[in-house]
């Protein structure tokens, strides 16, 4: 079975300073992702059938807020069985990647979305760079889809 992947990381994609500037209230029952970078990544999850596997710090310490998280934005449904990538110290996003990739020989495609470069030059044309400032954004929803999408569908 081919899959494809969205390797996810979480700060500075599905959250951005300035969401927690202008939106979240940690007196209410806020979100500590972003509605709108979430809408676009299960828009790009849904359009690819990508399966998520999460790459960001929140795996290590923080797995009982991130699996809230997900689950309270729609996007549990869509990780993959093995949904995080191992944890080596010091963190070293790009050999996490492969090393994962490396157990995984079913899949076929992938895009790294990120705010950080901590990426192997393999794969840097797979790789998504958004902003921890804003959060992904649709410049880099379609970034995302360039990547993905067959040359002969551009």
């Amino acid at each position: 079975m081919n899959s494809k992947i969205l390797f996810l990381d979480i700060d500075g994609v599905l959250n951005s300073k300035l969401y927690y500037k202008n939106s979240f209230n940690a007196n209410e029952d806020h979100s500590r992702f972003d509605p709108y970078s979430v809408l676009l990544v299960k828009k790009l999850v849904e359009e690819f059938s990508l399966k998520i596997v999460i790459t960001s710090h929140w795996r290590n310490g923080m797995v009982n807020r991130l699996m809230h998280e997900l689950k309270r934005n729609d996007l549990l449904e869509h990780l993959h069985s093995d949904s995080f990538t191992p944890v080596i110290r010091p963190a070293q996003r790009g050999l996490e990647i492969r090393l994962w990739l490396d157990e995984h020989s079913e899949v076929t495609e992938y895009v790294i979305i990120d705010d950080t470069e901590n990426i192997l030059d393999n794969q840097i044309t797979r790789f998504v760079k958004t902003s921890s400032f804003a959060g992904m954004i649709d410049e880099h929803y379609n970034q995302a889809r360039e990547i993905l999408s067959p040359a002969e569908q551009l």
